[in-house]
């Protein structure tokens, strides 16, 4: 019997001989002496057995049965082999070989005498030449429709037939003693008996065209490529002591100079007359030869020297074309040597040019009027030498950000003219291709195996040769395609040079080389054409600790506890595996595939919740992509603070917030308004505090009054007044402080000024006393004024005071300070109080200073008071100035002291300094 399982849904079907079902299978007998008993058509299934064949509706599970006794194209029972090419289906039985056609259900007759009553051993398919081998006992007829093409004499049996994909086919024996190996080639088929080891126990293919074979000694694997790569020995070279041009190779050695042609056949010697040590050997493509250091000397085939010229710093780079020669001198600059009229022109010594140029050149290229120079700092230079002497820069090309071909490299390390184009080697970037004034980039992204450039040489039309860090690349830049050679291809170490790239007349190239010369025939370049199986291998979340867990590849849900998915990759490969590359595509989230290089992984993270689809390629080293796309579903499950219920609760959240402010708003606005109210109130009692205030300063008696009130943030009962007599021979001068604040203070200023006016020339203590009875019958509650009065004279002053801060007395003649406190209560305490009166003397540059409490009681921003000491010591120190002078020094004292701080209670301070006697 034989078992069918079918992958998708995992079931299976077993299909044998049932003697009582006419529909089952004709037997359930097969040998090992058949090969492919069974093929598949659409629906239907061809299964040969021992005894008939069958044709097998995969649908319906019905078996039809063809016998040899019954149909003709059933030759006899025992079926060997199926073979199925197109529309006809070949039966190879022990009695010979029939063909039916599956579309027309019609017989196609066989007439080649070979294969009547023959026994078929096997039968395979020929692409190439659109045949059909059918394998006997002793030879192979190939069969080209009904017309014997040719017969291949064996010597066994060969049974086992493995097509190697190109062109060629292995056929062994049943032990392997017997292999024949036949290759197609241009329509000729080329039989070869091919050895192999002893005890062969298998022999089978892989994939990528690769055979296998297992014995007693293990398991090797045979390929049919083969190395690109021929090494000629006979040339030794050391570097700066060779020099190549498109068809020779020319080597120091002692004093000679040896000339070897592409085939390393040693052409001339030239012997050079002296020691070359330490000297660096460049030759011209026009077989002009130089040696130079530190100065530079031609050649000739003579063995003469000549010495062109002489520098002190060494020379670095050379270049020669047509009797024109540029030199770069290391980290100094650029020097011109016409060689026809033996001059040199030093471009550094032109201070406008050499401002222009780099400090040297690594690489030079002459293109009729213009000259090319490449430097590894700077980048790339375009000058115009139609007069060498006096060239002149025509770009130094850089990136512009607004021209996306613009030439975005500072370091060049070579340069080549082909085909119309200039290719531009950099140390890190690629290559440049200039063209339509334009700059086209090939880099890794293309599949360099290295960005560091070497050397160019030509191959063909289309494709360039190019020298790197990691092997030598054949670049197609019209297909944007190229085949690589490393050291995976046998490649050895090479000069990292210039010049140690030579091309060949058929496209092949030769590399310089320590060993020798390195020969790379694109004709031997091998292109892998495998398409890889991209499999995703396994899944990982990786936690925020940098944790990995597996999970099966379904059902995949990555949480904000674990939210990176890492998906490792894999593309099975046996030839350069290290160099399959990946790429990968999230639908809905990218736009174009993402490059993920050779990385075998990938890690997601980022990505919106909801569910994803991943979807994987591979490509082989030479870029052909993976047969099939991987693709992997998973799910990125929000946050509980993301979900749609914690969204919910978000926008109740806001409303009830957008509620509770509008709310707060209101009452905001509403007491703002009251605020604003209260302001306005407060402004109007300051104002009319103000307003209490005398409009005029009286200048009689001969004294000097300065007097000021800097309110505090609310309004005080700070006030002061003057109130000169008719007969102009004395002055009252009154400082009064209401307790309290706001308009309860303004009223008991009100009164109090109202019942100073009209006040008789009568003593201070008595004024008081009468201020005090009026005040005393309105009844303000608890509100008091704290009151000074001194009344000026000619040479003196009376004084009293009801519980106000002492005033203070300067003496001009002494400079001392007298502090005048009068003990006493407030104005409106106590109805029959009464009050002390004090006389002293006031000569020509006394002052008398009066202050409220706002001062002396003012609180800095550490809460310590200003106190009474200081401002005494103030009064004492500008008592000399004018009332002014004396005023602003104590109102400076109490701005330094709050230190920006807004006075916590009004400021008042009126000073009246006697200036000049009353005559």
């Amino acid at each position: 019997m034989f078992l069918r399982y079918q992958k998708k849904n995992k079931e299976s079907t077993n299909y044998q001989f049932d003697p009582l079902d006419p529909f089952s299978l004709s037997s359930s007998k097969f040998s090992e002496n058949q090969t492919n008993p069974i093929v598949k058509r659409g629906d239907v299934l061809w299964v040969g057995t021992t005894n008939g064949l069958n044709q097998i509706n995969i649908k319906t599970g019905q078996t039809k049965r063809y016998y040899s006794g019954k149909t003709s194209f059933v030759k006899a029972d025992t079926v060997t082999t199926l073979l199925l090419v197109g529309d006809i289906l070949h039966i190879g039985t022990t009695k010979g070989l029939a063909r039916l056609n599956l579309t027309t259900n019609q017989q196609v007759e066989t007439n080649e005498e070979d294969l009547i009553g023959a026994h078929i051993l096997s039968a395979f398919e020929i692409k190439e030449i659109e045949s059909v081998g059918v394998v006997l006992n002793n030879k192979i007829i190939l069969l080209q429709g009904n017309t014997k093409k040719q017969t291949i004499t064996t010597s066994a049996s060969l049974k086992k037939i493995i097509d190697l994909q190109t062109g060629q086919y292995i056929l062994s024996s049943n032990k392997h003693q017997t292999v024949l190996f036949i290759n197609i080639n241009n329509g000729l088929v080329k039989p070869t008996t091919t050895p192999v080891p002893s005890n062969v126990e298998d022999l089978f293919t892989d994939k990528e065209g690769g055979l296998w074979v297992v014995g007693e000694k293990g398991l090797f694997r045979a390929t049919n490529t083969t190395s690109p790569i021929k090494i000629y020995s006979k040339v030794k070279t050391t570097p700066g002591s060779f020099s190549t041009t498109k068809t020779n190779i020319f080597a120091l050695k002692d004093r000679s100079i040896l000339k070897y042609d592409t085939k390393t056949v040693l052409i001339n010697t030239i012997e050079t007359q002296a020691n070359t040590d330490n000297k660096n050997i460049y030759v011209s493509n026009e077989n002009r030869i130089f040696l130079y250091e530190r100065n530079i000397e031609e050649i000739r085939e003579s063995g003469e020297r000549i010495e062109i010229a002489s520098f002190k710093t060494p020379i670095n780079t050379v270049f020669s074309k047509e009797n024109k020669m540029f030199l770069s001198l290391k980290n100094s600059g650029i020097v011109f040597c016409d060689l026809k009229n033996n001059t040199t022109t030093d471009y550094r010594k032109n201070r406008l040019l050499s401002k222009n140029l780099p400090s040297g050149a690594s690489t030079f290229l002459l293109d009729g009027p213009t000259l090319w120079l490449g430097n590894d700092e700077s980048g790339l230079y375009e000058l115009d030498v139609a007069n060498p002497k006096t060239p002149k820069l025509l770009q130094h090309h850089t990136y512009n950000k607004n021209n996306p071909r613009s030439f975005s490299s500072s370091s060049v390390s070579c340069l080549a003219k082909h085909s119309e184009l200039l290719f531009v080697g950099t140390s890190g970037d690629g290559i440049y291709i200039y063209k339509e004034k334009g700059f086209d980039r090939f880099t890794i992204d293309n599949g360099l195996p290295s960005n560091n450039i070497i050397s160019f040489t030509p191959s063909s039309d289309s494709t360039i040769w190019v020298l790197t860090n990691s092997g030598v690349s054949l670049v197609n830049w019209k297909e944007n395609s190229l085949n690589n050679v490393s050291a995976e291809e046998g490649l050895s170490p090479y000069y990292g040079q210039q010049n140690a790239l030579i091309p060949k007349n058929n496209g092949d190239v030769i590399i310089v080389s320590p060993s020798g010369l390195q020969e790379v025939g694109v004709g031997r370049l091998y292109t892998n054409e495998y398409e890889p199986t991209v499999v995703i291998e396994s899944v990982e979340l990786i936690d925020k600790q940098n944790k990995r867990h597996k999970v099966k590849k379904t059902n995949i849900q990555a949480t904000h506890a674990t939210p990176i998915i890492r998906i490792n990759l894999t593309a099975p490969a046996i030839y350069k595996a290290k160099k399959t590359t990946f790429s990968y595509f999230i639908e809905n989230y990218h736009s174009e595939w993402v490059d993920n290089g050779t990385r075998r992984y990938l890690e997601l993270q980022g990505l919106k919740p909801g569910m994803h689809k991943v979807k994987v390629k591979s490509y082989n080293n030479d870029g052909f992509e993976s047969i099939n796309i991987a693709e992997l579903k998973f799910e990125i499950i929000p946050p509980w603070w993301e979900t749609w219920w914690a969204y919910l609760s978000y926008v109740l959240l806001v409303a009830s917030g957008v509620f509770y402010y509008v709310k707060y708003q209101t009452k905001a606005q509403q007491k703002a308004a009251e605020d604003q109210r209260k302001e306005e109130e407060l402004e109007e009692a300051r104002q009319f505090q103000l307003d209490m205030l005398p409009k005029e300063t009286p200048k009689d008696l001969g004294l000097d009054i300065s007097a000021t009130i800097q309110t505090a943030s609310e309004v005080g009962g700070d006030y002061y007044d003057y109130f000169p007599q008719e007969d102009k021979e004395s002055l009252y001068v009154v400082v009064g402080d209401a307790t309290g604040h706001g308009m309860t203070a303004g009223m008991m200023v009100s009164i109090t000024k109202a019942g100073l006016y009209g006040i008789p020339s009568i003593p201070p203590n008595e004024i008081a006393k009468r201020l005090n009875t009026v005040i005393k019958a309105i009844d303000l509650g608890w509100n008091r004024m704290a009151f000074n009065m001194a009344r000026f004279w000619d040479n003196r002053v009376e004084f009293t005071s009801a519980a106000m801060p002492p005033a203070y007395h300067y003496h001009g003649e002494t400079g001392e300070v007298d502090e005048i406190l009068l003990g006493g209560l407030p104005l409106g305490s106590i109805k029959d109080e009464t009050f002390t009166l004090e006389e002293f003397p006031f000569e020509k540059g006394d002052s008398l200073v009066f202050l409220s409490d706002g001062l002396p009681e003012a609180t800095n921003k550490i809460d310590e008071m200003l106190g009474y000491e200081a401002v005494l010591e103030c009064v004492k120190v500008n008592g000399e100035k004018n009332a002014e002078g004396q005023r602003d020094a104590l109102l400076e004292l109490g701005t330094t002291w709050l230190e920006g701080l807004q006075n916590q209670d009004d400021i008042t301070i009126v000073v009246v300094k006697k200036t000049n006697p009353l005559d």
